[in-house]
């Protein structure tokens, strides 16, 4: 993926897969929606949008996250589009860039994080095509992706997190819900 949020760890059951094809509609600019970067699909819609900031939540169907982009939306100003969702399973893990580099920048900061339960932070704008995600590192029990362990030498300034299965669409059996 090229985008903001990558694959870490594939997990158990390796490549999570394509969840699907979904529509784009049409907006102020073209490819509202990057590869990497994470999209919500109104559960029986077939319709994808790029998700909101300080998402996934935990505290409802709407704050939800349905997967990650694979490709960038085909979507023009005047012309609905189409963009490709990698489906969200266990065990997969994911790396993003932190919203505070200072809160990540040592192993023991780093290591006080891990366990928390944190969002996605969106700068800029999809529809004006200028979205940036990083993760927030600050806990609050509702929030929706999970800090899990990292060398931070290996990767500097990033956060490694997994998805709950309450904050997504799927809401699936296993793991930390």
């Amino acid at each position: 993926m090229l985008g903001d949020i990558t694959i870490y760890s594939e997990g158990a059951f390796g490549y999570p897969g394509d969840l699907g094809t979904f529509a784009v509609a049409s907006g102020t600019c073209a490819q509202k929606i990057k590869a990497g970067e994470p999209v919500y699909i109104v559960v029986g819609s077939d319709t994808a949008t790029a998700l909101a900031t300080n998402l996934p939540t935990s505290a409802n169907a709407a704050s939800n996250i349905s997967g990650i982009a694979t490709s960038t939306s085909t979507d023009t100003a005047a012309a609905a589009g189409t963009v490709n969702v990698m489906n969200l399973v266990p065990s997969t893990t994911y790396l993003i860039n932190a919203n505070d580099l200072t809160a990540v920048d040592t192993q023991a900061e780093y290591d006080a994080l891990v366990g928390n339960f944190v969002v996605l932070d969106l700068t800029g704008t999809a529809a004006a095509g200028t979205a940036t995600y990083t993760a927030l590192v600050a806990h609050n029990a509702a929030y929706g992706c999970i800090i899990e362990p990292l060398n931070v030498a290996k990767f500097p300034g990033k956060v490694r997190f997994s998805i709950r299965a309450a904050a997504t669409t799927k809401g699936w059996a296993t793991g930390i819900s």
